[in-house]
């Protein structure tokens, strides 16, 4: 008699609110092993200045020196201005941590994600509505979500580092 237990497929949730996507996004950042991608107009909407996300993400990156952040953001002012506490994290993992602004077509997208380890992802069509998807354990929209990000890094500039000096 086989004993064996199959993994869990893909799971797919839509979200419908901002508290949802709040929700969402506190379901995701534990579950990073190796890498977080992020794209979002600004990260204001994700809060990841709040004290409780930079301790997630102090973790995370604390885990394992290869443990890696690339944020892409159209405007890196929330960032610089409102966000000491993910500024003081970038300077103590410059090396793990990478912020890019967008420029040309990638400036010009819409929508917002947070890609966890090409495996689970927290979409929204259009960053200004709160409706969207969360996919986890779902390595072909994982590995499509990837190129996504890819192509909008290929498309973005240094945006914020460890010694802006706002000079």
């Amino acid at each position: 008699m086989n004993m064996m237990t199959e993994e869990p497929g893909p799971q797919r949730r839509l979200i419908t609110t901002k508290t949802e996507y709040q929700e969402a996004m506190d379901l995701l950042l534990p579950m990073a092993q190796r890498e977080l991608r992020i794209f979002d107009p600004d990260l204001a909407d994700l809060r990841l200045h709040l004290p409780e996300r930079i301790a997630l993400l102090r973790e995370f990156l604390s885990r394992g020196r290869n443990n890696r952040l690339y944020i892409a953001v159209h405007k890196t002012d929330f960032i610089e201005r409102r966000a000491p506490r993910l500024l003081s994290l970038l300077g103590l993992f410059a090396a793990n941590i990478f912020i890019q602004r967008t420029q040309g077509d990638a400036a010009r997208v819409q929508d917002c994600f947070i890609l966890c380890d090409e495996t689970h992802v927290v979409r929204r069509p259009v960053a200004a509505q709160p409706r969207g998807v969360v996919l986890t354990g779902d390595l072909n929209e994982g590995a499509k979500m990837r190129d996504r990000f890819d192509q909008i890094w290929e498309s973005s500039e240094a945006g914020v580092s460890a010694n802006t000096s706002g000079l």
